[in-house]
């Protein structure tokens, strides 16, 4: 049995709360959708603790989850493209970490949420491309995903904006995503280790997190709410968007 991370007993139990409840979420947002873990897991736990705490732990998880996904969405990556965002993706990360380790936390925070605001409102109406992009501009893609994941841990974003602009099919995303998060977060675990981010408690955090994980992934995947998965989409993304006014809010009254 491993000790408890010392930044969690530093927490309030309602502190604790919010933190398990945006795990809840997260985890039934990547069993429904593919969608979401990143971004509602980095933005809720940086409410109450430091964000590049948050983001450790998420590589860790993100990373667990896109192999648990993985069995069912094989036969429908497109390869092609998660390269090319890959390829953009390797050196954005290097300049979103350098972001990451310098910028202030409270400057930070307000970014990130932010950053999540909007892209989840361009995601919920449905922002569409009038042209579908070339391999030039995938490789864009990838360049500011890495960046903004290097930076806040949320390069799913993007990507997940990008593809659902672009015109693909929910079960080309879903695919997608699922292979190029576990691409991006290994890239990132590597990263992010060399920068003194991912650290022992990163695991030992992401461990005691892991049936949470698993369990709200077979319960998302079996849509146990009874909802659909664009549906649950679509709540996730209004959530999102309140997480993230709340961080705004709470940037500037604290």
């Amino acid at each position: 049995m491993f000790p408890l991370p010392q930044f969690l007993t530093t927490l309030s139990p309602f502190a604790l709360c919010i933190m398990l409840a945006g795990l809840i979420l997260a985890s039934l947002a990547r069993g429904y959708s593919g969608f979401g873990f990143s971004a509602v897991l980095v933005a809720s736990w940086s409410l109450v603790t430091d964000p590049g705490k948050a983001i450790a732990v998420t590589v860790v998880l993100e990373i667990t989850a896109s192999i648990i996904q993985s069995f069912s969405v094989w036969k429908d990556i497109p390869w092609k493209r998660v390269l090319l965002l890959m390829a953009g993706a390797t050196p954005g990360m290097l300049v979103g970490v350098t972001v990451l380790t310098s910028v202030p936390v409270d400057i930070l925070k307000l970014g990130l949420a932010a950053f999540v605001l909007v892209a989840a409102a361009l995601l919920s109406i449905g922002w569409k491309l009038k042209a579908r992009a070339n391999d030039f501009g995938t490789a864009v893609v990838g360049v500011a995903s890495g960046i903004v994941n290097g930076a806040i841990g949320m390069g799913g974003l993007p990507v997940a904006l990008f593809l659902t602009a672009d015109g693909d099919s929910p079960a080309k995303i879903r695919a997608s995503v699922t292979a190029y998060f576990f691409l991006l977060d290994l890239l990132g675990l590597l990263v992010f280790s060399q920068a003194g981010i991912v650290s022992a408690e990163a695991f030992s955090t992401a461990a005691l997190a892991f049936p949470v994980l698993v369990v709200g992934m077979i319960l998302g995947t079996r849509h146990f709410l009874g909802a659909t998965r664009e549906g649950f989409r679509r709540i996730t993304l209004l959530l999102l968007m309140g997480i993230a006014l709340a961080g705004i809010l709470r940037s500037f009254l604290v």
